[in-house]
């Protein structure tokens, strides 16, 4: 399968490109894309137009640190559902981790991996070997996330240190004036990393309702880009079934048109069961019911399909390491 990517984002390179005095309408018209296309809600292009659009963008603007200036261009708009999900997350660390979690709906070359470090949690960024690697997609794509965590906690959030496998151009100090913090270049790995106090604080603009809405369209979004992927056919049906109770393979193979003996031996060739989906999608809604305040516990384990409020909190605590009425109280 061809990868793709969401168009939306290509419209801050050509705003930059503007930013710069050069018109960007002939280099996009030579893949094809026009402004128009960039505006409509879930268009997408082969990943190669991507790959081209900036490459040719860092061979026009004579400023290699150009890519830093995307986090002054970014809206939620550009990221689909997943922008809107991102503004109304309890805290950085559940931002983040939709971001790695969901980033396949944005594009289909970069994988995003969060891990616990000594200095803070880390954001580590890389690109699939067939990908094009261009120092200042890696810097924008930094700029944007740092900007949207700034956006979510307030300007004052600062990472612990940024690193860049990419070497260290001329303007180097614009870097460090942008992250204010430590940056290392011709490093090991691209990482991001913040302050675990931070990440962990609750966010103000925190709404469980925006968010879990917003997940579910993007769930099913995915699931609409990858019709072969059963999985995420069976997450976008459990999604749905949720609220109603008495999710069941039976069920979601009758949705998808499926005897269940073939639904599960799909799921095996995938490496995976529908319980261990109905798992996760518990797991990743679990979080924004129980933050909800409006809905009492019984309600939540009763909406993700357990029979009684002590087998939720059971797993809720597996999940998180927490019972949900200690999450509740700490909300």
């Amino acid at each position: 399968m061809q990868k793709t990517c969401l168009l939306a984002p290509a419209s801050i390179l050509w705003e930059l490109l503007e930013k710069y005095g050069h018109d960007p309408e002939p280099i996009f018209a030579q893949q094809g894309i026009t402004k128009e296309m960039m505006l409509r809600p879930g268009s997408r292009a082969l990943q190669t137009v991507g790959d081209n659009l900036w490459y040719k963008a860092s061979q026009t603007i004579d400023d290699p640190c150009f890519g830093l200036k995307s986090g002054s261009l970014w809206h939620p708009s550009h990221l689909n559902a997943l922008g809107y999900a991102w503004l109304a997350s309890g805290t950085l660390r559940e931002a983040l981790t939709r971001l790695e979690r969901y980033i396949q709906a944005i594009t289909k070359i970069a994988i995003l991996r969060l891990e616990e470090l000594d200095e803070g949690l880390a954001l580590s960024l890389k690109f699939k070997p067939t990908t094009i690697v261009i120092p200042s997609r890696t810097d924008s794509f930094f700029s944007i996330v740092t900007s949207m965590c700034r956006i979510n906690y307030g300007a004052e959030l600062n990472p612990v240190f940024v690193s860049f496998i990419h070497e260290a151009p001329s303007c180097a100090g614009e870097y460090f004036a942008y992250f204010k913090c430590p940056v290392t270049f011709r490093a090991d790995r691209n990482l991001l990393v913040f302050p675990k106090y931070k990440v962990d604080a609750p966010l103000i603009g925190y709404n469980p309702e925006i968010a879990r809405i917003h997940d579910q369209i993007i769930i099913q979004y995915l699931a609409g880009l990858k019709k072969e992927d059963i999985a995420q056919r069976v997450k976008s049906a459990i999604i749905k079934m949720l609220p109603s109770g008495g999710v069941s393979d039976e069920k979601v193979a009758r949705e998808l048109h499926m005897s269940v003996r073939s639904l599960q031996r799909s799921l095996r060739s995938e490496g995976t069961t529908f319980g261990k989906l109905l798992d996760e999608v518990r797991r990743d809604l679990a979080t924004d019911y129980v933050r909800d305040q409006g809905m009492n516990l019984t309600e939540v384990a009763f909406i993700l399909g357990f029979s009684e409020l002590s087998a939720f909190s059971r797993a809720f605590k597996k999940w998180t390491g927490r019972s949900p009425s200690e999450l509740r109280q700490a909300a």
